[in-house]
């Protein structure tokens, strides 16, 4: 790609989502800028799937407009064709039907919450990874997705656990885990985008970048 192909602003810290994004446009085409406030709102008033889903996509509309605000300050925007935030969950289902967000677990006490997903959530059982997508074109036009991919574990394995949460792989992930981690070692199945469950589904970005314009290598 030439020095002068349109870039593509990535608001999001995650060193996962940069380096997804690259291997799909090109690190000469990836400029990050995070959003200026790592505030969001939490999901403990939510309990149906298509209310936590117009919950994601608010948080990421939210971080694009936060981006966007600030490239138009820092009168950056030249050369930008769009601004892409993300903002990825694991949901898992309650014993009534209804269904839980796990997001990052707490810094205080952490091990003991992760214990307790892991035991009740995770062994034997499947859930979700949900990430809504927002990308914003250089004239405001916003393109919108929530991509689902149902993750499935292992039964518990004699030790695995504790092992596991010795790493401290836990920290700062959306429901305690990595797919591209240790944790993979117990995951027996992914239906949907695997990259989904890291944080950013190339699939989907693909395809909103083309409906776009923009050439995906």
């Amino acid at each position: 790609m030439s020095d002068s192909s349109p870039r593509v602003v990535l608001g999001s810290r995650s060193p996962q989502r940069y380096k997804l994004l690259v291997e799909m446009i090109g690190d000469d085409r990836v400029e990050v800028l995070p959003p200026s406030s790592a505030e969001e709102p939490g999901f403990g008033d939510t309990s149906e799937r298509s209310s936590i889903h117009r919950r994601l996509v608010a948080i990421a509309r939210s971080k694009a407009e936060d981006v966007r605000l600030q490239l138009g300050a820092q009168r950056r925007a030249t050369g930008i064709a769009a601004v892409l935030c993300a903002d990825t969950v694991i949901v898992v289902p309650e014993p009534d039907g209804t269904s839980r967000v796990l997001g990052q677990p707490p810094e205080s006490g952490w091990r003991d919450v992760v214990r307790t997903w892991f035991l009740e959530y995770y062994f034997g059982r499947t859930h979700v990874a949900a990430t809504a997508i927002c990308i914003v074109s250089g004239r405001g036009r916003f393109h919108e997705r929530v991509v689902e991919s149902a993750v499935t574990f292992r039964d518990e394995a004699p030790g695995w656990l504790d092992g596991y949460l010795d790493s401290g792989e836990s920290v700062g992930k959306a429901g305690g885990y990595a797919i591209q981690g240790r944790a993979a070692e117990m995951i027996e199945s992914v239906e949907g985008s695997t990259s989904n469950v890291v944080g950013l589904p190339v699939e989907v970005v693909a395809e909103l970048l083309g409906e776009m314009g923009i050439d995906v290598d």
